[in-house]
């Protein structure tokens, strides 16, 4: 589970410091990572709160907390392991319909697409 939530954090924290709310472009939409494990489905919402859908169907859900030129990811469900600590990564900026790669929690490249939608 840990694996896939830094997978998960690492790919939703791409957001534009020049938006009045820096995690803007995520409403409404899905990040859809593609790994070795497979297909999962991430959705950042407006209420500070986020969700993935694993590849084995499983959920995951927590909260997240814009924090100067980074976003704070942190899993509320299921319950983290005893002393995790929030994901922090740095904004970037991405579009609708953009793919891009980025590195997974095990340093390997995972591929990223930002979709319209949820």
């Amino acid at each position: 589970m840990r694996l896939f939530f830094s997978v998960l954090v690492a790919s939703v924290a791409f957001t534009g410091a020049a938006l009045a709310d820096p995690d803007a472009n995520l409403f409404g939409n899905t990040v859809v990572i593609t790994s070795a494990a497979g297909v999962t489905k991430a959705k950042v919402n407006k209420d500070n709160t986020y969700s993935t859908v694993l590849p084995d169907g499983k959920t995951v859900k927590g909260s997240w907390a814009a924090q100067g030129d980074e976003t704070c990811y942190t899993q509320t469900e299921p319950a983290p392991a005893a002393g995790a600590k929030p994901f922090c990564v740095k904004n970037e900026t991405h579009k609708v319909g953009e793919t891009w790669e980025a590195p997974g929690a095990d340093g390997k490249p995972v591929k990223m697409e930002l979709v319209a939608g949820q």
